[in-house]
């Protein structure tokens, strides 16, 4: 009767999963994926948004007003590229001025470019104007 038992107790011992070495493997695993994963900076645009209140049309004929028409862009209805559009927001000082004063209003047709609206979107901002976008009523 012995080796009747030492068969039981071999096919018993045979269907048994091994669960020791789990935590290792997993603690193993959670240290690769801790050294092998890179982590990436998103760049963003920190943008300050205005009250949205309307303003006198005094008020409004002195903000800077940038247009994008296509991939054309125009400052206060000047033709300019981007770095003069930088120049341009650079000799306003912006970041000096109280909030009311550094809004930037900025005007966009539907044939522009997303990388252009962004790089203008960025240069407003990198500059220390705040802005304001300029949105057409839907025409019915």
């Amino acid at each position: 009767m012995p080796r009747h038992r030492q068969k039981q107790e071999k096919k018993h011992r045979e269907s048994e999963i091994p669960v020791g070495s789990f935590s290792d493997i997993a603690f193993l695993l959670i240290i690769y994926f801790m050294v092998a994963t890179t982590l990436v900076k998103v760049k963003s645009i920190t943008a300050d948004l205005p009250t949205g209140q309307k303003q006198p049309q005094a008020q409004l004929d002195k903000t800077p007003t940038v247009n994008l028409r296509g991939s054309e862009v125009y400052f206060n209805d000047n033709k300019l590229t981007l770095d003069e559009l930088n120049k341009r927001l650079d000799a306003l000082d912006l970041s000096d001025k109280p909030g009311d004063k550094r809004v930037v209003m900025l005007e966009s047709s539907d044939e522009t470019p997303y990388e252009l609206y962004f790089k203008t979107l960025a240069a407003i901002s990198a500059n220390g104007g705040v802005v304001a976008l300029v949105e057409e009523e839907a025409k019915k």
